[in-house]
């Protein structure tokens, strides 16, 4: 046996031991000998696979519950008790096993080929479509639920406390009173031919079902500027209460241009108890001159009316003959409304140069209107020449100042000049 079992090395020829792995020698790696079989006839297994472990007898056998661990009396505390499975959690761990187990579990052999994967776009849907099914579904279900509630609550709400949700096929009743009241605007002569009650205006789109008020207006621009104004911000409707509404539409939305004559109207949202007969129309913003129209027919407007004087006022200047021939005063003139408090007054004066010498002058250095203790300068809409020409006659022009309102006595002021040695001249005059 023991010569059966001399092995040699094949590379340098030592004597070696069989179970030698390289030779002590030359350092040859040998190949490991199979080890004889045993007297049975059978290899021995290898020792790359170890045995199973034998399980030991106590380790088999049920643990067994102490008797006093077995008493019925003994509940078992809530938190050791098996939880119900949750289906949802179940589903998505299924489809996320599945998942892994495609990423993993492909077989790899000789000749394969990767094929491209067409089914992962197919499994994102799976899971999108699981996750609203299971997910999604109900709380569209919730809302739904909720909305609905919500939207009933407000319909009944609404149906309770007003007929905001009406429709009309036909023409309600309209209430009409005719006013012809008339007042100036931004240089406008607005007319409010009359005014008209119902519940609705089934040609105005923006028209509340709950009650509207439309006035109907006759505009007329003699000016020869625009009126730039807009309706949304000038027009008001004033409730018994003191409350103001504003216009929901218009059929002309701003003032008119200049020479313009024309028709429109202003619809407001006014409940239908209320009286057209205690409602009043109130034009211009907190910072400009406002006017206010009762809207019952006999509203007292000479207030808001220009009021003009046919003058023959003169007085003696740089030796030229200063005439006032006429004074308006106004709250409005040529497209423009006067700031709160204040009025416009246009002197027109007629000029005569009987001397030999040229005046020049730019009439804001020279020209002052005073009225109490307020004193006031051309503004720049003043169409006075800049220069009368030696021995002419009859040169006119408006002189415009803004002056607070409520005066009528009014005082124009030409200004002393020490260059060229004019002495300071005034001509008194009243607008009643």
């Amino acid at each position: 046996m023991s010569q059966m079992s001399e092995r040699h090395c094949p590379t340098c020829g030592i004597s070696i031991t069989p179970d030698q792995r390289f030779c002590t020698n030359c350092g040859t790696v040998l190949e490991a000998q199979p080890q004889p079989p045993s007297q049975y006839g059978a290899q021995p297994p290898s020792q790359s696979y170890p045995y199973p472990q034998q399980v030991p007898p106590y380790a088999q056998q049920q643990q067994q519950l102490p008797s006093y661990a077995q008493s019925p009396q003994q509940q078992v505390p809530p938190y050791m008790q098996p939880q119900k499975q949750n289906p949802i959690a179940e589903a998505f761990g299924a489809l996320g096993l599945l998942f892994l187990l495609r990423g993993f579990g492909g077989r790899r052999y000789a000749g394969y080929r990767p094929q491209r994967q067409r089914s992962s776009c197919c499994g994102c849907l799976v899971l999108l479509v699981v996750l609203f099914l299971c997910l999604g579904v109900p709380s569209l279900y919730y809302a739904s639920k909720t909305s609905i509630s919500s939207i009933s609550k407000g319909l009944n709400f609404s149906s309770g406390s007003s007929n905001s949700d009406t429709t009309f096929t036909t023409q309600p009743t309209i209430t009409t009173v005719q006013l012809n009241e008339t007042v100036r605007f931004f240089g406008v002569d607005i007319t409010v031919v009359s005014i008209q009650q119902s519940q609705t205006f089934l040609d105005d789109s923006s028209s509340s079902t709950t009650g509207m008020v439309r006035l109907k207006l006759k505009e007329d621009n003699k000016s020869t500027s625009s009126a730039r104004f807009l309706y949304s911000d000038e027009a008001r409707l004033i409730l018994p209460d003191k409350t103001s509404v504003a216009p929901v539409n218009e059929q002309q939305f701003g003032g008119p241009d200049a020479g313009v004559s024309r028709p429109n109207w202003l619809d407001f949202p006014v409940p239908t108890s209320v009286k057209i007969s205690e409602l009043t129309l109130q034009l211009g913003k907190d910072t400009e001159a406002q006017e206010t129209i009762a809207l019952t027919g006999k509203a007292n407007l000479a207030q808001y009316q220009p009021k003009t004087a046919q003058l023959n006022v003169a007085t003696q200047y740089a030796g030229l003959t200063w005439t006032i021939t006429a004074a308006t005063a106004s709250l409005s003139f040529k497209g423009q409304q006067a700031g709160k408090g204040m009025q416009y007054v246009i002197v027109t004066l007629k000029v005569d140069n009987p001397t030999s010498q040229d005046f020049r002058g730019y009439y804001g250095d020279y020209i002052r209107l005073k009225s109490g203790d307020a004193k006031s300068a051309p503004t720049g809409d003043t169409t006075l020449p800049l220069s009368f020409a030696a021995g002419s006659s009859g040169s006119t022009g408006d002189v415009i100042f803004t002056i607070p309102s409520g005066s009528t006595s009014y005082t124009l002021i030409l200004l002393s000049n020490t260059y060229t040695n004019y002495s300071q001249a005034t001509a008194n005059f009243q607008v009643v």
